[in-house]
């Protein structure tokens, strides 16, 4: 099954030998302003109810929305992990993300690449 709503994420993590289900990605140009569209984040991240299509800003701030409420429960933070899995079994831990700058000619090879076998 292709989650074609985190394409790009998806893809991003597989080059990074990183599992699309348990890791925290953005794809979005960082080296422009904060208000540049994040267009796509993993299901992992998307499991935190934070969307595709939304600026980097309100990435950020969800993040810290995030990490505060993370923080009630567990006092402190020890690290930070872009792990879902660490994440969930540690409640010490700070989400963090990766962020991964856009691509497209890669995601337009992969995608001819699946588009053979369907």
């Amino acid at each position: 099954v292709i989650d074609l709503k985190s394409f790009y994420a998806s893809v991003e993590c597989i080059l990074r030998k990183l599992d699309p289900l348990n890791t925290n990605l953005v794809v979005a140009d960082e080296s422009r302003t904060e208000k540049t569209i994040c267009l796509a984040v993993s299901p992992a991240l998307r499991s935190y109810n934070i969307s595709g299509r939304l600026r980097l800003f309100e990435l950020i701030q969800k993040v810290k929305t995030i990490n505060y409420e993370r923080l009630k429960i567990a006092k402190y933070f020890s690290a930070k992990s872009y792990n879902h899995l660490e994440l969930i079994n540690n409640p010490n831990l700070e989400l963090d993300y990766i962020v991964a700058k856009p691509r497209m000619s890669t995601y337009i090879d992969y995608s001819s690449k699946i588009s053979v076998f369907i």
